[in-house]
């Protein structure tokens, strides 16, 4: 006996939340998609709002501004970088756990690197006006704690916390990404290199580390 199609089973409506989520992320991908086309500053918002196709109360509901869009970067960039640093051991060397913050930071902004002086300068805004968003930054208590737990093991010494050491390392990072954002120079592993040993031993051992680099290069 042959059977019939096999009845379709009913897909479940979305729900209002799942909604909300799709037409952000929307929104959120297309202006993306302008920034690397057209550049930051040659898109408006209401560009967006063409190009999605949505209503413009729907637009500017989501991000009303150019910088909230940044801002979504800027903590999916986080996420991935806690993600990294949490698939290594509490028992991870510092050193590690700082060169996977700075490779993770590379692998979300490498590919849009024109958009990082726009990143950092949104973040900066960001720490500035709103101390109680800073302080609570699962990033930022994810470093301060590792840094800790270095201190704790002798990895490093210094009279400033370890939430204060995570906030040097982070803004040396971003700060270091802008200008390289403009050149791609130097190279990726000297950067990382260098970044870590400027946290650990200042300039003089950075500058050292880059031309041991560059000269095994």
């Amino acid at each position: 006996m042959t059977r019939g199609p096999r009845a379709r089973e009913p897909v479940a409506p979305r729900t209002r939340e799942q909604q909300k989520h799709e037409t952000r992320e929307r929104v959120f991908t297309t202006a993306m998609r302008l920034f690397d086309a057209r550049g930051y500053e040659q898109t408006s918002v209401d560009d967006g709002v063409r190009a999605t196709g949505l209503a413009r109360g729907t637009v500017y509901f989501h991000v009303p501004t150019k910088d909230d869009v940044l801002l979504e970067a800027v903590r999916r960039g986080e996420a991935l970088i806690l993600l990294r640093v949490g698939a290594l051991g509490e028992s991870a060397r510092l050193r590690r756990v700082l060169e996977a913050t700075i490779d993770a930071f590379l692998e979300a902004w490498e590919a849009r690197r024109a958009l990082l002086p726009y990143a950092g300068a949104v973040s900066l805004r960001r720490i500035a006006g709103v101390r109680e968003a800073s302080e609570g930054d699962p990033l930022r208590l994810e470093l301060g704690r590792r840094v800790t737990l270095a201190a704790g093991r002798g990895e490093l010494s210094s009279p400033l916390p370890g939430p204060m050491l995570a906030d040097v390392f982070l803004l040396q990072v971003f700060a270091a990404l802008m200008t390289w954002s403009t050149t791609g120079a130097p190279s990726v592993e000297v950067l990382r290199a260098g970044l870590v040993e400027l946290f650990f031993h200042g300039v003089g051992g950075a500058t050292r580390t880059r031309t041991r680099a560059t000269r095994e290069g």
